[in-house]
């Protein structure tokens, strides 16, 4: 990362259209899992609970929040703090991905643009499944259909992946997309399937359907579609593992209150930490498993 005023002005631009993009991810997140809402109707935004249309100033991401203290300018009902922890989070990794690799050229800024698309969804759809334990379709079907256009237009997003071939290059990023998209997807799927078959009991107690829901399938096979089967794998590591020492953890905060532990938690965020901590440092799975094992022996 360069150090002089022209690179901290690039970290600069990127946050703030980091702001930008999350302003717009807080719409998507309350607007997709609602009956009667699109992402374009109604046209403005509005306060969720007087309806009232916001103006272009209450709409100033985290500084409009701020100026309001946290409260709409028209019923006085508390604005909830995921507006601004949304827009800061979306702004902070815009800005943290440009600090680790600035673009040097189109290239390079097209590489980036596709991280910032995938930040913004690991975001948005980490929101939606914790407030409302769904991944929507809207977001992640488009999205496969995205990820193999963008393999197919520019196949260098897939040059370090299995098996890209420099002498056939759309063939193979084409391949190479199909393949992140399978084993995204098909591994989940996979391994839902195992969990309905060894914990049906316990699925059936807790009165859901399925050990993994198909949002998360499809979550991965949109995912897997723009990173290649072996980072979508690593991804999908991380967040088996962080989600495993996190439920974990609610059982035995839930059995020092006496309580009942929940009978599930949304997957979503976990795979979504995954994928950013693959996009920021690729191979982190396998190299943290190295060091385990080196460890343990």
């Amino acid at each position: 990362m360069e150090t002089s005023l022209e690179g901290w002005m690039g970290v600069f631009a990127a946050l703030c259209l980091g702001l930008a993009v999350g302003s717009f991810g807080n719409v998507l997140i309350h607007r997709l899992p609602l009956d009667g809402l699109s992402v374009t109707r109604p046209a403005r935004s509005f306060c969720p609970n007087c309806r009232t249309q916001l103006s272009w100033l209450d709409n100033l991401p985290v500084l409009a929040w701020l100026l309001l203290r946290g409260r709409c300018r028209y019923c006085k009902v508390a604005i909830p703090w995921r507006y601004p922890a949304v827009e800061l989070l979306v702004g902070a990794l815009f800005a943290l991905f440009w600090w680790l690799e600035p673009p040097a050229d189109g290239n390079g800024g097209i590489r980036l643009a596709v991280i910032w698309y995938l930040i913004t969804t690991c975001v948005v759809i980490s929101a939606i499944d914790l407030e409302h334990f769904i991944i929507p379709d809207a977001i992640t079907l488009p999205g496969i259909a995205v990820g193999l256009a963008l393999s197919f237009a520019f196949p260098w997003l897939h040059a370090e992946h299995l098996p890209f071939d420099p002498e056939a290059p759309r063939q193979t990023a084409l391949l190479a997309s199909v393949g992140g998209l399978l084993m995204g997807g098909g591994s989940l799927w996979l391994f839902g399937q195992l969990g309905n078959l060894m914990l049906r009991q316990k699925i059936e107690a807790a009165g859901v359907q399925d050990a993994m829901g198909l949002g998360d399938v499809k979550w991965m096979a949109f995912a897997g579609s723009l990173l290649g089967p072996l980072v979508v794998a690593d991804a999908i590591l991380v967040g088996c593992c962080l989600g495993a020492v996190a439920g974990i953890l609610l059982k035995v905060i839930a059995r020092i209150r006496a309580a009942d532990a929940p009978p599930g938690i949304p997957f979503g965020p976990f795979l979504s930490v995954g994928i950013l901590a693959e996009l920021a440092q690729p191979g982190l799975a396998w190299d943290l498993m190295q060091l385990i094992t080196s460890r343990a022996a």
